[in-house]
């Protein structure tokens, strides 16, 4: 992603010329980054607005109760839950088809999903936030990993949606993309050897067009899972922020000028 001032734009404010919606995001929020790979994947031209949510205004409990994103603006509605958002744009935007045609086979892959919702991503946060090599809870993600490895296994594809990259592919794929950041925080590592269809499918993925628009700097995204987990996250992180006048010594004990106190160019 790349370096930007973060504009907070409110409902009422005009899509630019050109969007046919406006989604709030977060630079790091990987739930947002579900609805951002949609959009990328389908080439809709979308209004990003990236939202500081240690400074969320009161008018975006309108549009989430919650607070959270993402949120879809589209058509005079909106709709927020990134599971729902996405499968809202799957169907407002049908065309290419991210999901497959036939029930039974749109079941499974909803089946795979879910699991990596219910089971991998709490798994995924609860060692995140021990901060070290937990054996137990490094354990419990390596057994949801291993789920997923055996789905594509009995699934005999290369993909979550099969031959190609779809829908449930880009619903997994944020936490797999964070699992370096994972290894930075916790040591945790895929062992490729061990589950080579799920280390095959991370390699494939990294190649998908919509996965790269999509992707977050490794660096910046360790550092704010670091802060993250002191409690002090920055939502704004990777933007351009103003620049602020350095306080100038006044003497060598270090006492600072006020008048430049706060000041920003």
């Amino acid at each position: 992603m790349s370096e930007s001032v973060d504009e907070l734009r409110s409902p009422n404010v005009p899509l630019p010329s050109g969007n046919v919606l406006r989604i709030y995001s977060m630079r790091t929020c990987p739930y947002a980054q579900r609805a951002r790979l949609i959009i990328a994947a389908k080439g809709i031209s979308a209004d990003l607005v990236n939202v500081d949510l240690n400074k969320k205004p009161d008018w975006f409990f309108d549009l989430n109760p919650y607070g959270e994103v993402p949120v879809v603006l589209h058509n005079g509605g909106h709709v927020y839950e990134s599971l729902i958002a996405a499968e809202y744009l799957e169907e407002a935007f049908p065309d290419p088809p991210l999901f497959a045609k036939e029930a039974l086979v749109r079941a499974n892959e909803r089946i795979y999903f879910n699991h990596w919702t219910k089971k991998g991503i709490p798994a995924f946060y609860s060692l995140l936030k021990a901060g070290y090599n937990d054996p137990e809870l490094t354990q419990r993600l390596m057994q949801n990993v291993e789920v997923m490895d055996n789905f594509l296994k009995t699934l005999g594809k290369p993909f979550f949606h099969g031959d190609t990259v779809g829908f449930s592919d880009y619903m997994i794929w944020p936490w797999f993309e964070r699992m370096p950041m994972l290894k930075d925080v916790t040591e945790f590592e895929i062992p490729r050897d061990k589950y080579p269809r799920i280390a095959g499918w991370v390699d494939l993925m990294w190649k998908d067009e919509a996965v790269q628009k999509a992707a977050f700097d490794p660096k910046l995204m360790t550092e704010h899972y670091i802060k993250y987990r002191t409690g002090r996250p920055d939502f704004t992180i990777g933007a351009k922020k103003p620049n602020v006048v350095e306080e100038r010594l006044e003497n060598l004990d270090g006492l600072r000028d006020p008048t430049t106190r706060d000041r920003q160019t």
